[in-house]
C-alpha cells in the first residue's frame, strides 16, 4: 500500500508523531508549509484568528501528489480548530483514502469532523495530547493506529 504522511507542525508535537507514523508505515513524508510565518505567540494567535474567521491561507507547493497514494495520513495541531495550512491542503487535493492524526494541548474539539468535511471519511483517527508525547506515552498508541491502517 503506497502511503503518504502529510502534516503541519508549529511546536514539534505533530512533526514527532508524523515521523513515527511514517517510519512504522514505511511512508513518504510531506511537510505542509504555510506562507505566513507562525512562530511567535502573536502570529500563532493570528492563525487561530484566521481559523475562526475562516480566512484561507496559502501554502507552498508540495513535493508529492496525494492522488498518487493509496492512503494519505494527514496531521494537524489544534488552534481553535485545525491549522489553516492543513485546511488549505485538504481543499486543494483529492484523496483515495485518508486517515487523520490530531495533536492538542487541551482538547481535540471537532477537528476530525472538520477534516472529514474537507476530504472524505477517514479510515482511522488518532488524537494525541501533547503531554502524552512529552511523557513518551505516544509510541504504543501510534503503533496501534498504524496497525488499524494496514
Amino acid at each position: 500500500m503506497k502511503t503518504l504522511v502529510a502534516f503541519y507542525s508549529l511546536q514539534g508535537h505533530t512533526e514527532k508523531t508524523a515521523r513515527m507514523i511514517s517510519k512504522f508505515m514505511k511512508a513518504d513524508l510531506e511537510i505542509i508549509k504555510d506562507t505566513k510565518p507562525r512562530g511567535h505567540l502573536k502570529i500563532w494567535q493570528g492563525g487561530a484568528f484566521d481559523e475562526e474567521l475562516r480566512t484561507p491561507t496559502k501554502i507552498l507547493p508540495t513535493t508529492y501528489n496525494p492522488s498518487d497514494y493509496d492512503i494519505v495520513i494527514i496531521g494537524t495541531p489544534i488552534w481553535d480548530g485545525i491549522a489553516p495550512a492543513v485546511k488549505t491542503y485538504l481543499k486543494q487535493n483529492k484523496f483515495k483514502k485518508t486517515a487523520f492524526f490530531i495533536t492538542f494541548a487541551a482538547a481535540a474539539e471537532d477537528a476530525a469532523y472538520q477534516m472529514e468535511k474537507l476530504s472524505k471519511k477517514p479510515k482511522a483517527i488518532l488524537e494525541l495530547q501533547d503531554r502524552q508525547i512529552q511523557l513518551g506515552e505516544h509510541r504504543k498508541i501510534i503503533k496501534n493506529f498504524c496497525r488499524k491502517l494496514r
